[in-house]
């Protein structure tokens, strides 16, 4: 009852719970958890960017048969000879069968052969040794070894200036006149032919030539290419173990024995035989100066074309023998 005398209904009792006072921070919820990935099937692609990290695979060591292929194609170093790049082209053809062993895709393959198509010179025999230790480095990149373009440019030409110096003297100014020498000399060893008809002495001058010096260059030729690679982490010890300069001396020697032999069979014949009649000096001097003529042009020749030693001496020897029979 109510102070003015009223009834008053009493208070409906609450219909929804009295809510909890929590006094401090309130909880925080847990992470809802990411739904998992799905798996990838047995048929379905690997994903990119795990094609992306696989390493590549290793390329496959060079082989006997490859560096005598190498070899065999050295013979052909000069025959795309140009002005621009002198033996570059050529140095990349006797090194395509190494490039094709160790790389397997078109556009490898055009990088590696692209490196070895600029300027590169050096002396034909010996640049074996040269195709050797630029395989051996090819072989080591496409391993995986950290080595780059100008890595196998200094080495290539740190080893082909050096065989250039050693051998220009030793095989055009020694080994290439001496087989001249030895063709001519062992030509005028021979008995004259009591048959008529052609000399076939003649055919022994050449044939003696080519045997002497493909003695000594094909030696070096066979051996380079496989020396080479073997000693790509020395070249200086090989340059030393070559002795370029003490087979050049040795051959200087050679050269004057085989000289003064041919002058004195050449000169000593001739003063026997050349007055049988008693005609005097005069008649012996008309003889042997064709020759004293031919050996002048050859002398007055080297000064003026010094790289054309075997040419000049046997044109001598032929103008005086030439001569000779028509005096």
């Amino acid at each position: 009852m109510g102070r003015d005398g009223s009834h008053r209904a009493p208070l409906d009792p609450p219909s929804q719970p009295r809510r909890r006072v929590v006094i401090g921070p309130e909880p925080t919820p847990a992470p809802a958890r990411p739904p998992a990935p799905p798996q990838p099937s047995a048929t379905s692609p690997p994903h990119p960017s795990a094609q992306e990290s696989a390493p590549p695979a290793a390329a496959p060591r060079l082989r006997g048969i490859d560096l005598a292929r190498v070899a065999s194609r050295s013979f052909y170093i000069q025959a795309l000879f140009s002005a621009e790049r002198q033996q570059g082209p050529g140095f990349a053809f006797a090194l395509l069968p190494v490039i094709r062993r160790l790389y397997s895709s078109a556009s490898e393959r055009g990088r590696a052969l692209a490196r070895h198509m600029g300027f590169f010179g050096t002396h034909p025999v010996l640049a074996g040794y040269v195709l050797g230790l630029t395989a051996r480095l090819e072989e080591r990149r496409a391993r995986g070894a950290p080595i780059d373009d100008a890595q196998i440019e200094v080495a290539k030409r740190s080893l082909a200036s050096p065989l250039a110096a050693l051998g220009d003297p030793l095989f055009w100014v020694t080994l290439r006149p001496l087989a001249g020498l030895a063709g001519i000399l062992g030509m005028a060893l021979l008995p004259l032919a009591n048959t008529i008809g052609p000399d076939l002495r003649v055919l022994v001058c050449p044939l003696l030539a080519l045997l002497t010096y493909n003695a000594v260059a094909l030696r070096f030729r066979v051996v380079a290419v496989p020396r080479g690679y073997a000693s790509a982490d020395e070249p200086g010890k090989l340059l030393r173990s070559l002795r370029l300069a003490e087979l050049k001396g040795f051959f200087e020697r050679v050269s004057a024995f085989a000289f003064g032999s041919l002058a004195v069979l050449t000169l000593w014949p001739m003063t026997e035989s050349a007055d049988p009649a008693g005609l005097g000096p005069a008649h012996t001097v008309s003889v042997l100066a064709p020759f004293a003529l031919g050996w002048i042009g050859a002398a007055v020749g080297l000064r003026r074309w010094p790289g054309r030693n075997v040419e000049l001496a046997l044109a001598a020897a032929l103008v005086a023998l030439i001569l000779s029979t028509r005096v």
